[in-house]
């Protein structure tokens, strides 16, 4: 079996990936602090999946930024920005209606 005689220090966390986790990693921690379940963690990808009542609970005390709401066939998916990091949520679109949804419907 033949070994390089050359030794080079693999270098896998860059200065930038470094700094990118540990923006990451003090966000989740910092969710986890305030009793936010988190469900996933994606660092590649900079997202965080949280639960829909912990989502609602950051919304209503105003801890976000970027608010957007994607409907889709069988839920609606809901990302917020939060210390530089992605948070994201699903509802089923049964979750929540408003009261005047559930008035008799007039054909």
């Amino acid at each position: 079996m033949l070994a390089s005689t050359n030794r080079t220090p693999l270098k896998v966390l860059t200065p930038t990936l470094a700094d990118r986790l540990r923006v990451f990693n003090a966000a989740a921690r910092n969710l986890q602090a305030h009793g936010i379940r988190v469900q996933a963690f994606h660092p590649a990808n900079n997202l965080l999946v949280i639960t829909p009542e912990s989502g609602q609970r950051l919304i209503n005390l105003g801890h976000t930024d970027g608010y957007q709401r994607h409907g889709t066939a069988g839920s609606t998916r809901y990302n917020v920005q939060f210390q530089g990091v992605t948070l994201e949520w699903r509802e089923p679109i049964s979750a929540a209606r408003p009261a005047d949804w559930s008035r008799a419907t007039l054909h």
